[in-house]
């Protein structure tokens, strides 16, 4: 109750406010007209004046004198029009207090919510949080349960949660820290461990760090995991040990089901370490389909193989910039037992996309899905003195560079399209290169992607207005 009588007093007093004109006393008063004709008498005493020094003469006199009189017979018939008087009206200011102060109330008992509690910033950003995540954002499911885990520190299901929350995301270096405080709440349960393990080897770029291995044997010692298998087969491999690895992935093979989820993985190394050894792959997969057989350098590799290799190489040494056509040609060459060439296929693409990040990894997916990464245990980086070329480049270089970039970027947008950002980018970019078809394609592309939303729409049209002239 007391909150009301707060409103009111509150209303009444802006309302005395604005009916304070209303309340003055009555007075008189006069418009500029009558200050006229009293500065109009002071004129013509001082031209008497000065007459009468002698510093005008009589005819200038006259003059001057018709000239006032003439001014302030002017202003003598507008003096009654520039007469007023204000009187006070009791009434009138109680009437618009009153209306003010009702329509006030009114208006926030219709509106307002009074009977709620004052609700902090935190608590308002938690809200906004729990409807993103159950609309299917899990980039706010995250944030949610990081809130958790520091209200709730000894859950094993929110860490657990947590940390698959970041694997789905491919946030591998987050989930490792998460699995392993669920490790710490959860005990050694099998699933758990392998889990751990699991994040530390994706973390780790898909290499067993020593410290996974010992999860893993530890997990096979109370389980057979097949996760655990691979792995520890897969790290067998890395430390040049391949035919001890290649029984291990046999050895599972076998052991699973037809339907396992984890099979076609298992059989695509098998087939990439039997290759690499020169192993014939149906000593290993009796029931190698045809595909298989090609791929690990059988009899039946396809002349169509050899042909669609060639049309790869000329179409990339006209424009190196299709990712995805590198893939292909070292896939080929994969299969016809080629893992040089494969191998070089990549690295040439990695030189044509040294700025692009996206297509890097895609780079790095497809040396594992091949093989090729178990060639090279260890591939190392850029050294020091290739960062100091890249810095000392010329002006073709450099725009070399920033061609590799654009087109790393185009090719993110092709599998992840959601960003409006990026598209944005991609079209300024284009323009600034002078491609200004690509630019259109890649507007016509974004204008289809978003065509619901219209205030997606309208950035993408003032884009290309800006750049395009459109």
């Amino acid at each position: 109750m007391t909150f009301w009588f707060i409103i009111i007093g509150i209303a009444t007093l802006l309302a005395l406010w604005t009916a304070r004109p209303f309340l003055r006393n009555g007075q008189m008063e006069l418009d500029d007209a009558e200050g006229a004709i009293s500065v109009f008498r002071d004129q013509r005493d001082e031209v008497e004046q000065d007459h009468a020094r002698g510093l005008i003469t009589e005819a200038e006199r006259d003059a001057a004198q018709r000239e006032i009189e003439q001014r302030a017979l002017k202003a003598a018939r507008d003096l009654g029009a520039g007469m007023s008087m204000s009187r006070r009206s009791l009434p009138m200011a109680l009437a618009l207090v009153g209306v003010n102060v009702v329509a006030s109330v009114a208006f926030y008992a219709a509106l307002g919510t009074p009977e709620d509690s004052d609700q902090p910033l935190a608590i308002r950003q938690t809200e906004i949080l729990e409807r993103r995540a159950s609309a299917g954002d899990i980039n706010s499911r995250i944030q949610l349960l990081i809130q958790r885990t520091s209200e709730l520190p000894e859950s094993f299901e929110t860490w657990w949660t947590l940390a698959n929350s970041y694997s789905a995301t491919g946030d591998h270096a987050s989930a490792v820290d998460a699995y392993r405080r669920a490790v710490e709440l959860g005990g050694d349960r099998p699933g758990i461990l392998s889990a751990y393990g699991e994040s530390m080897v994706l973390a780790n770029g898909n290499k067993v760090p020593a410290a996974a291995r010992v999860i893993f044997e530890q997990v096979l010692q109370t389980v057979d995991d097949p996760r655990a298998r691979y792995y520890v087969a897969l790290s067998k491999a890395q430390a040049q040990d391949f035919e001890t690895a290649l029984l291990d992935w046999t050895d599972l093979a076998f052991a699973s089901a037809p339907d396992a989820p984890w099979l076609p993985l298992v059989r695509r190394d098998i087939v990439n370490m039997a290759r690499f050894l020169k192993h014939d792959v149906r000593q290993y997969l009796p029931d190698a389909t045809p595909t298989e057989i090609a791929a690990a350098g059988g009899s039946n590799a396809s002349d169509l193989a050899v042909v669609r290799a060639t049309e790869l190489e000329t179409a990339l040494a006209v424009d190196p910039m299709d990712h995805q056509a590198w893939i292909e040609l070292a896939t080929i060459r994969t299969e016809q037992g080629d893992s040089a060439g494969a191998a070089q296929a990549i690295t040439t693409a990695r030189e044509h996309y040294a700025a692009a990040p996206f297509v890097q990894q895609k780079l790095d997916e497809a040396m594992r899905m091949l093989g090729l990464d178990l060639l090279r245990p260890d591939p190392a980086g850029p050294s020091a003195e290739q960062v100091a070329a890249v810095q000392n480049m010329d002006a073709d270089e450099q725009a070399d560079l920033i061609s590799g970039m654009v087109e790393g970027l185009a090719a993110r947008l092709k599998e992840e399209p959601d960003s409006p950002d990026d598209w944005i980018m991609l079209i300024r970019s284009y323009t600034v290169l002078g491609k200004d078809e690509k630019a259109r394609a890649s507007y016509e592309t974004a204008r289809a992607r978003f065509s619901g939303n219209t205030q997606i729409l309208i950035r993408l049209d003032t884009e290309v207005e800006r750049h395009l002239g459109e």
